[in-house]
């Protein structure tokens, strides 16, 4: 074994699936942030995880509202993804950018895009420093799952996007 960096970890662990996760912007509509680090934390009770870079503005949305939409996206929403996470929503509308059909989820106003593998409506309920990032601990309230969308993985530590079929 050789010593690498941790930012090189990931591609030692490949396919990692990619979300979007899904917050409501003050005026109602959807702001979108592309993550790489998620996990489930528990099943009982139903708990996932996540960390924002301490940039996004998603972080202020989740700080005041507390509420989100864990998106697993299709392949077909590749270029989303990358679109997604290399502009702030906070001055631009990502949906009408890339110009994405979005669908409602039940029990909350934020919608998600389409196609999506799946979908985990959660409230945010303990944040941790993380240094340059923020850990959300959240408690999820819904979950909803498409068996016949491929979803889109991050290969080569996120150099590349394609479906776990595709590898």
């Amino acid at each position: 074994m050789k010593q690498i960096t941790i930012a090189g970890a990931p591609a030692f662990t490949s396919p990692n699936s990619m979300t979007l996760i899904c917050t409501e912007k003050p005026d109602g509509s959807t702001n979108l942030a592309t993550v790489a680090f998620w996990a489930f934390a528990s099943t009982d009770p139903g708990k996932i995880m996540f960390s924002l870079n301490k940039g996004a503005y998603s972080l202020e949305l989740l700080a005041e509202k507390k509420e989100l939409v864990l998106a697993i996206p299709g392949v077909e929403l590749t270029g989303t993804l990358i679109g997604c996470g290399t502009c702030s929503g906070r001055d631009t509308d990502k949906i009408a950018q890339v110009g994405l059909d979005m669908q409602d989820v039940e029990g909350t106003a934020i919608k998600a895009p389409v196609p999506c593998k799946l979908l985990i409506h959660a409230t945010v309920c303990d944040t941790m420093d993380a240094d340059d990032h923020v850990v959300h601990l959240c408690d999820v309230k819904g979950v909803y799952g498409d068996e016949d969308v491929d979803a889109v993985f991050g290969w080569n530590g996120y150099a590349e996007f394609a479906a776990a079929q595709q590898k």
